[in-house]
């Protein structure tokens, strides 16, 4: 354990990266957290955000989709993401069937309904992802989708992949993507067979996703979707110059693309260049097993693009695409707008499609997740990133379950959720990020100079307890600590008023402290 942690140190002090870890010492009960107040190392630039899919709970029929949009409205997040998924089929796609000689077959009932109380229970900029391709823009036998609209279906993408587009140019595609983009901006749109279908919306939508994980959902190449996006961004921006598009948004396969996506020579004469946006995802897994968190969701090294990554592999991960946007884009922003963890119940079952209750899930499980976002938010502050976003407001049973924000059996906000909550509302673009030092990588830190003065974060990412020695950091002993832990479970974080320069931090705690 001991060689395998100066490893991960060596590693880590080989990028200017982050600043919080020191010398590493054995795994034990305490830590020492420094800050440097007067060596301001970074003015922070990234948003702590969040996304909500269409689900069954976002209906309005639902029992819960008051709840669930009363704590996405709490949260006060900026440049939320909605997204609208192939799995809930008929809320993501309103053209299912395609259009023939005589008849179109748009259908918003469901969609529509979301988008409003989205942008009713969101402020600041606001980013769509419409990103599912109707089936039957590819060359496959359709399948009938179920009638319930909340009904999860994926099989609607089996045997769907890039070389079947009936359309490889994009440019079917993209003419979907304008009626979807005019319908919701431009008051309505002209249809296939050139009838007027108004909507009445005026939304102003800042980003536009163009697909969503691709080479997963229809088995696209990197060749194929930079034909796509470019044949999407040209005709949207046309009708909308100021929007701004995130892409490619895939999880896994972010150097690979990179280097191919990033390169202007492989985008279409007139591509909308240099690119804004480099997006993509990280889902890393983890037995239902406290002991394994640290490794798994914290520390281990890179198992593959096959996987995702612990937030010390990830961090490097972000690194690598760095360098390759460097070279190729400079300009290009780089973004992790879908994190999460995945926690598997059952060997060898898909963690989305998993169908176990939430009470499967160890209570600590939350805590976990929500600890593994707020590294994840620290590497994200000191790499430059303009946003990083926790995945996702509410799963269920079929619908990626274990990174669920909401308990939808108590109709309550868990602690993954309060994690982002915390941190929302405590740090944030503007923030001065001094030089901050650990004792060990058991305890995460960093100090910043915020608009309501010193504040540290502090993220345990152990199961066990840790008493973390301020000293270094605060001079004075009247210190203010809000924690997110197990004992504060689905509340708001608790309040302590600590005694001395120091805290103890539960299992897995998040913790903000201040004067």
């Amino acid at each position: 354990m001991q060689a395998g942690k100066n490893v991960v140190l060596a590693v880590l002090a080989a990028f200017v990266a982050v600043p919080i870890l020191a010398a590493a010492q054995a795994a034990g009960n305490s830590a020492d957290v420094s800050a440097q107040w007067t060596n301001v190392e970074r003015v922070s630039g990234t948003v702590p955000t969040t996304q909500i899919l269409a689900h069954a709970f976002t209906l309005r029929s639902s029992p819960l989709h008051d709840p669930l949009m009363r704590a996405l409205r709490n949260l006060h997040t900026n440049d939320t993401r909605l997204q609208f998924w192939f799995s809930v089929t008929r809320a993501a796609l309103p053209e299912l069937k395609p259009p023939t000689a005589t008849r179109t077959f748009w259908d918003f009932q469901y969609m529509d309904p979301l988008v409003a109380d989205y942008y009713a229970n969101t402020t600041g900029r606001h980013h769509i992802n419409m990103g599912s391709i109707p089936r039957w823009m590819f060359r496959v036998a359709p399948v009938d989708v179920p009638t319930d609209p909340a009904a999860s279906f994926y099989h609607y993408t089996d045997g769907t992949e890039g070389s079947l587009l009936k359309d490889p140019s994009g440019k079917q595609f993209a003419d979907y993507q304008v009626r979807l983009y005019e319908w919701y901006t431009k008051g309505g749109f002209t249809d296939e067979l050139g009838h007027y279908h108004h909507s009445g919306h005026h939304y102003r939508i800042d980003y536009w996703g163009v697909l969503n994980e691709p080479d997963f959902e229809n088995h696209i190449t990197v060749q194929q979707y930079t034909k796509i996006y470019d044949a999407v961004t040209m005709a949207i921006h046309k009708i909308d110059p100021h929007v701004q598009f995130f892409a490619p948004e895939v999880s896994g396969a972010e150097i690979a693309w990179a280097k191919y996506f990033l390169d202007a020579k492989n985008h279409a004469p007139g591509a909308l260049l240099p690119l804004e946006y480099f997006s993509f995802h990280n889902y890393v897994n983890a037995p239902n097993d406290p002991s394994t968190w640290h490794g798994d969701y914290f520390t281990d090294p890179d198992k593959g693009p096959d996987n995702g990554a612990s937030a010390d592999a990830f961090q490097q991960r972000i690194e690598t695409v760095l360098k390759i946007r460097d070279q190729l884009s400079p300009q290009t922003k780089v973004i992790v707008d879908e994190m999460g963890t995945f926690n598997i119940v059952k060997p060898g079952e898909e963690s989305c499609r998993a169908n176990e209750p939430y009470q499967a899930y160890n209570p600590l499980y939350w805590n976990a997740t929500g600890a593994n976002w707020a590294v994840s938010f620290i590497n994200a502050e000191n790499l430059g990133l303009p946003l990083i976003s926790m995945s996702q407001m509410v799963g269920y049973p079929t619908q990626c379950p274990s990174i669920a924000m909401f308990d939808y059996t108590t109709a309550k906000p868990n602690a993954h959720y309060w994690a982002l909550w915390l941190i929302n509302h405590n740090f944030g673009p503007g923030d001065k990020l001094t030089a901050t030092n650990s004792s060990t990588l058991d305890v995460r830190a960093q100090a910043a100079i915020t608009r309501k003065g010193k504040k540290i974060l502090l993220v345990n990412t152990t199961d066990h307890d840790i008493a973390v020695n301020l000293s270094g950091a605060f001079s004075s002993s009247s210190l203010h600590g809000q924690v997110v832990d197990l004992k504060s479970g689905e509340d708001a974080p608790r309040q302590e008023n600590l005694t001395g320069s120091s805290i103890t931090l539960s299992p897995f705690a998040v913790a903000v402290v201040s004067k």
